[in-house]
């Protein structure tokens, strides 16, 4: 089940036990919000409990806490938050035996904000929802009733400038929005300058602006950016990964003829990411996208092993693809 489709699930009816494994964290605090708020529970000192790491043995432990009846409310939430280091097969079975049967008063949430092996193994078995990604139409619906919230106007250009500057997650969407509201407080009013002005990079949206100066040899713009990275911290391990996953995927679109669904979903992407892709894939051969991505391999296993400094790591891989 899709995010955006659990708040008109929870109407209709709340199933005995959900998944809610990794994907964008307020998405999967959102979630478990929802379920909890749907039940509406009146005691919820006693009829709400969560199972952490160190506060259980066993999954007979979390069963026995479905098995309790609720007191003075319809339902039980059992909350299990992660579950990392259960990952045995009797384990499995015993919560695969529960699914067949669950308790009709307890509603059991696996939850982790990370994603767990032991939770993916359990998936397709029960109610799995999938906190990965929402579409722009809920985007732009969340921005703008954030910015309600907090008695700002947003244009919807700005509102696309930060979809893009945040690549899409509303995780750091919301981050960016807190922010915004001090900064816009004297006039109460959110615009592409202020977006400009104020709101980090995603680095997804940075690799985008450094493929596009690498194609077109625009050597100064290409080094500041990676500049600009490092000065901010980012880790220049990271930025050689995001870099090889960048290409990875260029080079996958430029050999595919998949449609943009379909591409996005084997990519983990947005379907705009993938018409973005596929600009950039115009301006490379398949052959250099292949080599920009096995040098990126290279560099980054050189520095891994520490056969190569960081920042020097970078710097060498970006003059390689730029020759």
């Amino acid at each position: 089940m899709k995010f955006e489709e659990l708040e008109n699930a929870l109407k209709i009816k709340t199933e005995n036990v959900y998944i809610i494994n990794g994907g964008e964290s307020y998405l999967t605090i959102s979630a478990l919000n929802l379920i909890e708020q749907s039940l509406n529970l009146s005691y919820s000192d006693f009829n709400k409990v969560i199972f952490t790491e160190e506060g259980y043995k066993t999954a007979s432990d979390i069963i026995n806490a479905c098995q309790v009846l609720p007191f003075c409310d319809e339902k039980r939430l059992v909350i299990v938050n992660d579950y990392l280091g259960k990952k045995n097969e009797t384990e499995k079975k015993a919560f695969l035996d529960y699914f067949k049967n669950p308790i009709d008063t307890a509603i059991l949430v696996f939850f982790s904000s990370v994603k767990s092996e032991f939770f993916s193994s359990l998936e397709g078995k029960v109610t799995s929802i999938d906190c990965e990604k929402v579409s722009n139409s809920f985007l732009t619906k969340f921005a703008q009733e954030k910015a309600k919230q907090y008695n700002i106007q947003i244009t919807l250009d700005a509102i696309n400038k930060l979809l893009d500057y945040s690549n899409y997650s509303i995780t750091k969407i919301n981050t960016e929005l807190d922010k915004l509201k001090t900064i816009v407080a004297d006039n109460n009013i959110i615009d592409e300058t202020v977006i400009e002005n104020f709101v980090t990079k995603d680095m997804e949206y940075i690799i985008f602006d450094l493929t596009n100066a690498i194609s077109l040899k625009q050597n100064d713009k290409a080094y500041l950016l990676i500049d600009n990275m490092l000065k901010n911290k980012e880790q220049p391990v990271n930025i050689i990964a995001t870099i090889a996953s960048h290409f990875r995927r260029l080079f996958y679109v430029a050999r595919s003829e998949f449609a943009n669904k379909e591409l996005a979903e084997m990519l983990g992407v947005k379907e705009y990411a993938i018409i973005k892709y596929k600009q950039q894939v115009n301006n490379f051969t398949q052959k250099k996208l292949k080599d920009i991505f096995d040098k990126c391999v290279e560099v980054e296993f050189m520095t891994k092993n520490g056969k190569m400094e960081g920042k020097n790591a970078v710097n060498f891989l970006i003059a390689n693809i730029l020759k």
